[in-house]
């Protein structure tokens, strides 16, 4: 279903909205309003000589702008602030040591071991690479040519769009009075990356390709490999190698420092700490880092390589997976040579666990489980619209969730694959299908409701006693053929209609037997993706029958068309929602470094309304841990944004505070963490029952960081904390207004992985 576009200017902060953030993050945490802080403020990071920066902003007549840029950019809060008069902008003279700052770093539970480690990087590295991305954007996609074996390289800078989702489109009927049927109107920015990328967004859609199956029938064998720890093991100095040349970079250490290379190792040094070895794992930026080395690599290997390419043998690489195909041994054997030899001078090695190798017909156990779950969706009646009974159509064996489960525990079995192998495209589909499903009931209501107002302009014409016998005759025969179009859609409908509840039941069953066999942060976006789709179509059918209700001279199309569910139909199919996550929160958790797909499932109870809130003794059960030891930066926010401001969490939200005020009372400015913190705090109106109380918390946490001035009055700390208040809505939380869809909207397509 295509998308309208609308293309909109180019602006460089657009940086942090597509490449700065990993995709596993909460799903009201954004940049989005930080881009908005930079644009507005016209913020730039500027190097005017070797190591002194200047961070420049506009001027504020309030002068409160100077305090909140201390504050989000982790700044001395003594540090004077000049002016240019000359030029119109305030700045701080910074040494470039200022911007070395520590990372805010958190686990999440990955498939191949216990944890993978993600990492959002300090607002003030966050600008230095905007100013990068501006200055070295071409750099990156001239160095970005070198590789013939690259699926996934920078190819050009993407237009920044907004679209408009045809899922979503409100589908208006040519009266002007009334849109007849209620569906969600999704705009958004397109938050995917800042470069287009050349050939796949996606490894799966390279194993669908033309260029895959071409290879398949070319070569004999396939070699699959990918780089052990790639992300943890790469040496940041290693990139000017890459691009350079080892021996003059180590000759010349002095002159590369102001080399694309130095400049973009030296970034990745300060956003991390200074580490050196490792590069932080998550944000897009760290791909482009790894495939530039990745890209010399490819590079000499093809340079020494005695073969002809695509002739003798064939190879792809995606990200740090390779593929490679090949006729004869002696060709595998002296291309694994090369690049084991290429690979460690990088300090990056095979990882011999996942090395497989395939003879043709070259086609994995994964490739035959995924076409057996496609038939097998094909084959239930669980996501069929038009039938009365399974037996209706030809090849439907399958008519509960519970069939479905049965079958693909089977198609596990009979191929030897895991369920971790198969739980994303499962639930990919299954979402795919609840959406055609929805889509198709919501087609089918519209024409139905065109065809009744036409039937009715039909009817007031005929009323009229002007009308000629020959016009008579045309309206008449034009209103029994739009009499049967209505009574076809009203008997699909009504039939359909029978079964919805059930159906929609069946789709919750089966969404969360898929994702409880083993939790992951992606998985939980796509439940959430398919739950979202089904509350939010019952909830725009019931806004569809209030708008009816409120125009009397549609009344009549109430009386066609049911629109809505009863309180009781709405009500059994929330309850299955609430209890699939009351199991997935009650559940033991297998590992501590589950807590953000937990928090995308709380994000989904607060769409079903006050009567399926989660018990306080729930929620401080399933954190147990984290609330008797250390708890997060995002694990606090997020419980903070569920419990908002509500008696019943009343405990819970005293131990919140106490872990805010634990953390102030070790506060580094430099730490990624903090400064999120702090900046968050000032526009949470959660963090107390009542506006008074939200407003001394505030005070207490500046208070405890030093923030005021030695001589401050009560009266001048007050005017600064309201001044405070009211400069910016949201930061990296987004509070009040939110809305899921969108959040869940931007992440489409968005992960790699």
């Amino acid at each position: 279903m295509k998308k309208s576009r609308t293309n909109i200017d180019y602006n460089k902060e657009r940086v942090v909205l597509s490449d700065i953030l990993p995709y596993e993050v909460p799903p009201f945490f954004s940049n989005r309003h930080f881009y908005n802080f930079l644009s507005k403020n016209k913020i730039e990071l500027i190097e005017r000589s070797r190591g002194k920066v200047e961070l420049r902003f506009k001027k504020n007549s309030s002068r409160i702008l100077d305090k909140v840029v201390k504050m989000v950019f982790g700044i001395d809060f003594i540090k004077p602030i000049q002016f240019n008069d000359e030029q119109n902008y305030r700045f701080i003279s910074l040494k470039l040591d200022e911007l070395q700052k520590i990372p805010y770093k958190f686990r999440v539970s990955h498939k191949n071991k216990e944890y993978r480690e993600l990492t959002v990087i300090h607002p003030l590295n966050q600008l230095s690479l905007v100013s990068f991305y501006d200055d070295y954007k071409n750099s990156i996609l001239y160095y970005s040519e070198k590789s013939k074996y690259s699926l996934r390289k920078p190819n050009k800078i993407s237009s920044l769009k907004y679209f408009k989702d045809s899922t979503y489109k409100k589908n208006k009927i040519k009266n002007p009075e009334i849109e007849i049927i209620e569906t969600s109107d999704r705009e958004y920015k397109s938050l995917k990356t800042f470069f287009s990328y050349k050939s796949y967004s996606n490894i799966y859609k390279f194993y669908e390709s033309n260029e895959y199956h071409k290879a398949e029938k070319r070569f004999n064998y396939l070699l699959k490999f990918d780089i052990s720890r790639c992300f943890d093991s790469i040496y940041t100095h290693s990139l000017s190698w890459a691009l350079i040349n080892k021996k003059a970079v180590k000759d010349n250490l002095n002159s590369n420092g102001n080399s694309f290379g130095g400049v973009f190792d030296k970034i990745m040094q300060l956003m991390n700490y200074n580490e050196t070895n490792g590069i932080v794992i998550g944000p897009e930026f760290s791909r482009i880092f790894a495939e530039l080395i990745l890209q010399q690599v490819d590079y000499n290997v093809e340079k020494d390589l005695e073969y002809i390419f695509k002739s003798d043998y064939d190879i792809y690489r995606y990200v740090d997976d390779y593929f490679i195909f090949y006729n004869d041994e002696k060709v595998k054997n002296r291309i694994v040579q090369l690049f084991q030899h290429y690979l460690k001078e990088y300090n990056l090695f095979f990882n011999d666990s996942k090395t497989e190798e395939f003879k043709r017909p070259i086609i994995t156990n994964i490739t035959i489980a995924k076409e057996g779950i496609r038939e097998l969706v094909e084959q239930t009646v669980i996501f069929k619209m038009e039938e009365e009974s399974a037996q209706n159509y030809l090849g439907i064996k399958y008519n509960t969730a519970q069939d479905v489960i049965t079958n693909y525990k089977k198609i596990l079995a009979s191929t030897k694959t895991s369920y971790k192998d198969l739980q994303n495209y499962f639930l990919a589909t299954i979402f795919n299908k609840t959406k055609q499903f929805i889509r198709k009931f919501q087609v089918e209501e519209k024409s139905l409701i065109k065809n009744l107002l036409i039937e009715n302009n039909i009817k007031e014409k005929l009323e009229n006693p002007e009308l000629g016998g020959l016009e008579k005759l045309k309206l008449t025969e034009e209103l029994a053929k739009t009499r049967e179009h209505i009574n076809s859609s009203e008997k699909q409908i009504n039939r359909f209609q029978k079964k919805l509840i059930t159906k929609f039941i069946e789709i919750i069953k089966l969404t969360f037997f898929v994702y409880s066999v083993l939790p992951r942060v992606s998985y939980s976006i796509k439940v959430c993706h398919i739950l979202f789709r089904i509350i939010d179509f019952i909830k725009n059918q019931e806004k569809t029958r209030t708008a009816l209700l409120q125009k009397p001279e549609y009344a009549y199309i109430l009386q066609k068309v049911k629109f809505s569910f009863n309180f009781d139909e709405k009500h059994i199919i929330y309850k299955h929602i609430y209890d699939g996550i009351n199991i997935v929160l009650n559940k033991k958790r297998a590992t501590v470094h589950s807590e953000i797909e937990t928090l995308y499932l709380i994000a989904i109870l607060n769409e079903l309304g006050t009567n399926y809130e989660l018990s306080q003794n729930t929620i401080m059960e399933h954190f147990k841990e984290e609330i008797e030891n250390e708890m997060s930066y995002f694990l606090i926010i997020s419980l903070l944004h569920h419990i908002k401001r509500k008696e019943k969490y009343n405990e819970l939200r005293k131990i919140l505070l106490e872990k805010i005020r634990d953390k102030f009372k070790k506060y580094e400015r430099r730490k990624t963490e903090h400064t999120l913190l702090l900046i968050d705090i000032l526009t949470c109106p959660y963090i107390g029952s009542s506006d008074n109380e939200v407003h001394e918390f505030r005070k207490e946490v500046l208070e405890s960081i030093s923030f005021f001035k030695t001589q401050a009055t009560e009266i001048e700390k007050e005017e600064i904390i309201n001044e405070l208040e009211g400069f910016q809505n949201n930061w990296f939380t987004k509070w009040e207004g939110v809305d899921l869809g969108r959040e869940l909207n931007t992440k489409r397509g968005h992960n790699v992985y």
